[in-house]
């Protein structure tokens, strides 16, 4: 069994809809895996299921994970975890997009990885007069289509994408045979709004809906699950925390979960105050900036930790790193692949990890690859290079998604046989091939041209890529060796361990965003650029905007368990502190 605290057993206990207030911390997958195996033990010889939906494919798998090592094949097969665009994919769309018309016939679903976004979207500029520049991509990303069918999201409120080029954008998809995530949602809800048996089988078929990160949830999500609460046949598990909400700009509001939980008539008045994870100085910090009731306490091993808070205001960001977090790092006894540095944008973080390169510290994140991510061998090679380091075999489903997405830029045709009996085969022959090369060319530079000779000519011979893909894949490996030049690295004294170093980043130093940090939790962390004007944003303009800026770095300091340092820098003159340092007491 599952051990709990009285307050973990009293949420699992509770038998009727709740909404569950989780602390950072605070052992809410441990919870939402006692729930699910409490559950799913009453289903057992029903032909119900306990479906539990979370954030993202991470913790789908690390739930899958722990379910199957607490419980028992019964109790497993009995439950569905997943995300909520997979959970729409195999109960709602793919089974009933014959419903609506405008769903392309045996649709795939278009991500960012597939080379394809980018082609359309620039295609969609281009028809508008324009070229693609700046973060247009990463704006028609992050399009979604409201419960009205109409476009919004981060890139309509900048007048990036307007509505009609946002149109064209999902005219074009569609056309292609592809659904982006956004109209995985939106065909879902009108399945559900206009057709009322798809929801009620749906909630025939779940006795109960597990929901994490539920302050996250946006309101096409929430008008989903608000259709199957309509037929009273499911019950609902919501964990989240108010003070987490930091995804407005995906369509998420905090106020939208309150809302929900009215609806459903939540118990509301559980709430997991315990954080294992941050030391006593750092929870005092978070509760300081964001007070609670009841207030949240260091527990478990974590109330013994000696943990340290430090604020700096230096000259650059980087100084931060090599003047304070690195000494303090190394005077703890943290590696580098336990600690993390935060940044409010991705450009933050680019100019401090190419500095680190250059003094030789593995890093892992925005700019810390020395050539462009996106070249066509790059995938392929980091997995790899990995696993020609490994002395195992784990590595083997990174190197088939890299195969898949290498064949589809290279032919156009997605191979999903990559993921049978012989696509592992061919997957597997790589990484003996990838080995023997090694043994062959223990440089970094010969070895990287070695494989991207052999594994063309041996992806020909397997029957993946035809004879005029080959030499693509060498031109690859060239514009990789200039990029790193350009990027001033000691070619003469590469590692392939060093091309593995993106696969496998588990010894380098991690660069992550503020909004990519959620979820994560590190035993060091350094929240860099913590200035104002970075957070909160210059644009801010409404109380609603500045709040859910303190959250987000609140966020932050709660990645930490033993050492947290806070820098601001007067790299210019107009440079001053984030107004939250002083709110969480450390200016």
């Amino acid at each position: 069994m599952i051990r709990l605290t009285p307050e973990q057993r009293e949420a699992v206990e509770h038998d009727g809809n709740l909404l569950l207030t989780a602390c950072p911390g605070s052992g809410k997958t441990r919870v939402i895996l006692a729930k699910l195996l409490t559950l799913a033990d009453q289903v057992v010889g029903t032909p119900q299921f306990i479906g539990c939906i979370t954030y993202t494919n991470a913790a789908v798998d690390e739930i899958e994970a722990r379910l199957r090592t607490y419980g028992n094949n019964a109790i497993a097969d009995h439950c569905e975890i997943t995300t909520i665009h997979a959970f729409c994919l195999q109960f709602i769309l793919r089974p009933y997009s014959w419903l609506i018309p405008e769903v392309p016939a045996s649709f795939q679903v278009l991500s960012r990885e597939n080379s394809l976004f980018e082609q359309i979207v620039t295609a969609v500029e281009d028809a508008f007069g324009r070229m693609p520049a700046g973060q247009v991509f990463e704006n028609y990303e992050a399009l979604r289509i409201d419960v009205n069918g109409e476009p919004c999201g981060q890139g309509i409120e900048t007048g990036i994408v307007t509505d009609e080029s946002a149109a064209l954008y999902w005219e074009r998809v569609r056309a292609h045979g592809y659904l982006d995530f956004a109209m995985i949602l939106y065909f879902s809800w009108k399945i559900l709004q206009q057709h009322p048996f798809v929801g009620r089988g749906i909630a025939s078929r779940f006795a109960w809906l597990l929901i994490d990160e539920f302050q996250d949830t946006t309101d096409i999500q929430i008008a989903i699950f608000g259709a199957l609460r309509h037929f009273l046949h499911t019950r609902f598990f919501l964990v989240g925390d108010q003070n987490q909400s930091i995804m407005r700009f995906a369509g998420a509001r905090p106020e939208l979960a309150e809302q929900f939980g009215d609806q459903i008539d939540a118990h509301r008045d559980t709430a997991l105050t315990g954080n294992f994870r941050c030391g006593p100085a750092i929870v005092s910090t978070a509760s300081t900036l964001i007070p609670t009731l009841p207030g949240m306490q260091s527990a478990g091993d974590a109330a013994q930790l000696a943990a340290q808070v430090n604020y700096v205001h230096v000259g650059r960001p980087i100084d931060a790193i090599t003047d304070h977090f690195l000494p303090a790092l190394q005077d703890a006894g943290i590696p580098l692949g336990k600690a993390a540095i935060l940044a409010p944008w991705w450009t933050h973080l680019i100019p401090v990890a190419r500095a680190l390169r250059e003094f030789d510290v593995p890093v892992f994140g925005p700019g810390a690859r020395p050539y462009k991510r996106r070249r066509l061998l790059a995938g392929l090679a980091e997995q790899l290079g990995a696993c020609a380091e490994a002395g195992n075999y784990l590595g083997l489903p990174g190197v088939e998604r890299a195969l898949f997405r290498l064949i589809s830029d290279l032919t156009g045709n997605s191979r999903y046989d990559m993921f049978s009996y012989q696509g592992r085969r061919a997957a597997l022959g790589l990484i003996y091939l990838a080995r023997e090369l090694a043994g062959r060319h223990p440089g970094g530079v010969a070895w990287l041209r070695a494989i991207a000779r052999e594994a063309g000519d041996y992806l020909e011979h397997e029957e993946w890529l035809p004879n005029s893909a080959k030499q693509p894949l060498i031109d690859s490996a060239e514009e990789m060796l200039s990029d790193m030049q350009a990027s001033k690295v000691d070619l003469a004294n590469l590692l392939i361990s060093e091309m593995g170093l993106f696969a496998n980043p588990q010894h380098a130093l991690k660069l992550i965003t503020l909004h990519n940090s959620k979820g994560r939790e590190f035993e060091g962390v350094a929240m860099i650029c913590m200035n104002n004007g970075n957070i909160p944003h210059f644009s801010t303009s409404t109380q609603e905007a500045y709040d859910e800026s303190r959250r987000l770095f609140y966020v932050g300091l709660t990645r930490a368990k033993r050492v947290l340092v806070v820098a601001s820098d007067q790299s210019h003159w107009k440079n001053t502190p984030t107004p939250f340092i002083a709110e969480a007491g450390l200016g």
